[in-house]
């Protein structure tokens, strides 16, 4: 039984179909795992468990649209970013780990355009862009001499999600895939609920069990973003 009517399966074979189960099924079970251990604040099991919510993701998305490889590798780009990130009170971690986030947003938006039914304008990447490295002279300007690292790359990487978001409400008000666009834009929105949590216990104080709120929220709009866009090129 396909997924969907839709459904890639019919044509890929039963053995794409059951590959997506296996991986959906494996992704649950270690993000049910991860979660545990972020509950008893088990450092250990915790950071272990995280890259791997996203592997299996990431897996799952290449059995289920396999003809669109930015999905799965921007799911596998972000597994890259997890690890990098759990030490992200080092300068050097969290600039990179922030680094590599970007580049799968950027994947996540290029796919957003190709929902789109008209060309994205190759200069709106450019004020994209731009506008990221104004958010970043801008955070310096103010907080710089504070911690360069966060000072400037918040306000851009920021700038990746609201681009994401904007684009999200392109696809709605495009109207062909305004249902995924929807669930991609509530993804985006959680995603960022995640990302201020990280901000304030990173930056104001230490919240208990503060790591379960933040992959709660992190996992959750995950689900929805890459979701969201695989239905979409599903169509």
């Amino acid at each position: 039984m396909n997924l969907i009517a839709a459904s890639p399966f019919a044509k890929t074979g039963e053995g794409f179909e059951t590959g997506f189960w296996i991986f959906i099924a494996l992704f649950a079970a270690v993000c049910v795992v991860h979660l545990i251990f972020c509950f008893l604040m088990n450092q250990f099991w915790r950071k272990l468990t995280k890259p791997l919510c996203l592997v299996m993701l990431g897996a799952a998305m290449a059995f289920l649209v396999p003809d669109y490889p930015l999905v799965y590798i921007s799911c596998w780009i972000s597994a890259v970013g997890d690890v990098l990130l759990i030490n992200n009170k080092t300068p050097k971690y969290f600039l990179s780990g922030a680094a590599v986030f970007a580049v799968a947003h950027t994947l996540n938006a290029i796919v957003q355009t190709k929902l789109l039914s008209y060309s994205f304008p190759g200069y709106a990447w450019a004020i994209m862009a731009a506008i990221a490295l104004i958010a970043a002279a801008v955070g310096y300007c103010f907080h710089g001499k504070q911690d360069v690292a966060i000072a400037t790359v918040c306000p851009a990487y920021a700038c990746f999600h609201l681009g994401n978001l904007a684009l999200a409400l392109m696809v709605i008000i495009d109207g062909k895939f305004s249902r995924y666009g929807a669930i991609v834009l509530v993804g985006y929105a959680v995603y960022i609920v995640s990302d201020l949590i990280v901000n304030y216990i990173t930056n104001k104080r230490d919240v208990k069990r503060g790591n379960f709120y933040v992959m709660l929220t992190y996992l959750a709009g995950q689900i929805l973003i890459y979701f969201g866009l695989a239905f979409a090129l599903i169509g």
